[in-house]
């Protein structure tokens, strides 16, 4: 293993000259009250037990604070404002007051006001004076950074090839810049033109033209799934993915009130088909009967006729005479017969013809009745569609929206070269995580946050600041934990081994392009980067929290 003093020394030949601490450039008066510019770093010595409070040109205010006592250490680390309440009670510490607590961990570490009596004496909170307590409470949001020293340490300027650019302001910075975009050129046809001018054919075969008129050429409608290519551009995506949204929600809305009315009337078509269909079977309920009577009345005739024809056929006349009279009175009775069962014939044929006539009716208020039911019933289903709709678009809406205040958070980016894992939050959500490539570590290099404080005079870059929240002691082995710094004369100051110690964990690992794509376009100021040779601790990294990483 190479000595720390050795690579220390390698890298200051390419550190540049030494960083710019923001306490020493700053002209301003520290005053609590001062308007911040840019995001605010709150960093906290444990061993001066004093919190300095900067932003973007630099230290605004200081205090003392009361951290931990002895067997109720403050933990240090990388931290972030997680919640606020002006008047908060400890659930562990049976309900005392903690006014203007400012949570910092879901395990119970916290700034608050607090008896501050110049010596460690909490019980791992970080006590404030009240009047300071209350100013720092004004000037804080959610997600301010939070940084807990053993010792001293304060931001300095910084810079480094792996610190993140954002996306160019607009179309002409891309093109200054020469972004890395899809093919911008246009054929100049004319060029080698026998008829054309001098000027004409000395003009470059391919011309550059902007990314603008590209897209408006070839993203017609603009692809809302591709990835700005400009900070205005990125508005614009979002902004146009609102009102596409809007007007999905609207015309789903008008699209269930329509459906909703079409349903009313084909319900109110239904009751009146289902009532007419009703009265058509209670209508041919006599009419079916009076055929079945008919019928039977009939096939009674029939029978009485059949039956008299056999008996006349079994008795055999004793006389002349008497066969006379009983051929007579037979033909009568057999006339009559005959008579009964054609009369009952007709009236059955009739009852029967009114009786088709009423089915066939009522065979075309069923089939009227069955279309009535199923426009009733796809009307109903229409409904729940445009419904199911609506609830998709007002849900697309609320998201798109809550992505408008996620992006308007910084997004925060973690690295741990042990785990050699990328985390990105924006806010408190979860972006993305994945592996990433680490190169193997000579020792231990702490852990770094590095943050954009504003852009810089060029609006396409960011001006960083490093805060080291805790560096290794030299010589200290990767798998080794944290001893008591050993001081090593042959080093250079503090500072600058912080600095030293920093680069050397950027240079460390690789972002893949299109991860670092994802954080080119939410990089704005007050973006992070915290590049650590420790673990994420995952009891203290659940929902709704950004990033803690503890040092000890």
């Amino acid at each position: 293993m190479r000595p720390v003093a050795a690579i220390v020394a390698a890298l200051a030949l390419v550190a540049g000259p030494p960083p710019t601490s923001a306490r020493q450039t700053t002209p301003r008066t520290p005053s609590i009250s001062t308007q911040s510019k840019g995001p605010l770093l709150l960093v906290v010595s444990i061993k001066n037990q004093k919190l300095h409070v900067y932003d973007a040109d630099g230290e605004i205010a200081s205090s003392r604070v009361s951290s931990g006592r002895p067997g109720f250490a403050t933990p240090t680390g990388v931290f972030s404002i997680l919640e606020k309440n002006v008047s908060h009670r400890s659930n562990i510490y049976s309900g005392a007051e903690m006014p203007y607590m400012q949570r910092i961990t879901w395990s119970g570490i916290a700034l608050h006001a607090g008896v501050v009596p110049g010596f460690r004496a909490s019980h791992g909170c970080i006590r404030l004076p009240y009047s300071f307590s209350k100013k720092l409470y004004d000037i804080t949001k959610l997600g301010s950074r939070v940084i807990v020293t053993g010792d001293d340490a304060e931001p300095v300027a910084f810079n480094h090839p792996k610190l993140f650019r954002p996306l160019p302001f607009d179309d002409a910075s891309a093109m200054r810049l020469g972004t890395p975009k899809e093919p911008q050129l246009a054929m100049n046809d004319r060029a080698d033109d026998a008829t054309a001018s001098d000027a004409a054919r000395s003009l470059p075969r391919f011309i550059g033209i902007s990314p603008a008129l590209i897209r408006a050429v070839a993203e017609m409608p603009r692809d809302p799934q591709r990835r700005p290519a400009t900070r205005v551009e990125a508005d614009q995506m979002i902004q146009e993915k609102i009102k596409r949204l809007q007007a999905a929600l609207k015309a789903a809305d008008s699209a269930r009130v329509a459906a909703t009315a079409k349903a009313k009337t084909t319900a109110k078509n239904f009751d009146a088909a289902n009532d007419q269909l009703n009265a058509a079977r209670s209508d041919i309920e006599p009419v079916r009967a009076a055929v079945k009577a008919a019928e039977k009345k009939q096939q009674d005739a029939i029978n009485a006729f059949e039956d008299y024809m056999s008996a006349t056929q079994r008795t055999t006349p004793k006389s002349t005479s008497q066969a006379d009279d009983k051929s007579d009175d037979a033909g009568n009775r057999e006339a009559e017969l005959e008579a009964a069962v054609l009369n009952l014939t007709n009236e059955t044929d009739k009852a029967r013809a009114q009786a088709a006539k009423s089915e066939m009716s009522l065979a075309m208020i069923q089939a009227s009745f069955s279309a009535a039911q199923s426009a009733r019933d796809t009307a109903v289903e229409s409904v729940r569609q445009a419904q199911f709709d609506l609830r998709s678009a007002e849900t697309s809406l609320i998201d798109t929206n809550k992505e408008v205040v996620r992006r308007a958070k910084p997004i925060s980016v973690l690295v741990s070269l042990r785990a050699q894992r990328i985390y990105i939050r924006q806010g408190v959500e979860p972006i993305l995580e994945a592996p990433i490539t680490v190169a193997p570590l000579p020792g231990r290099v702490g852990t770094h946050v590095f943050t954009a404080m504003r852009y810089g005079s060029d609006p396409n870059t960011l001006e960083w600041q490093l805060v080291s929240a805790q560096t290794p002691t030299p010589g200290q082995a990767l798998n080794q934990e944290s001893e008591k710094r050993k001081r090593d004369r042959d080093l250079p100051s503090s500072r600058g081994f912080n600095v030293q110690m920093a680069t050397a964990a950027l240079d460390a690992f690789t972002i893949p392009d299109d991860i670092l794509a994802t954080i080119t376009e939410f990089a704005r100021p007050g973006a992070s980067l915290i590049v650590s040779d420790r673990e994420l601790p995952l009891n203290e990294n659940g929902s709704g929290t950004e990033f803690v990483v503890l040092t000890r």
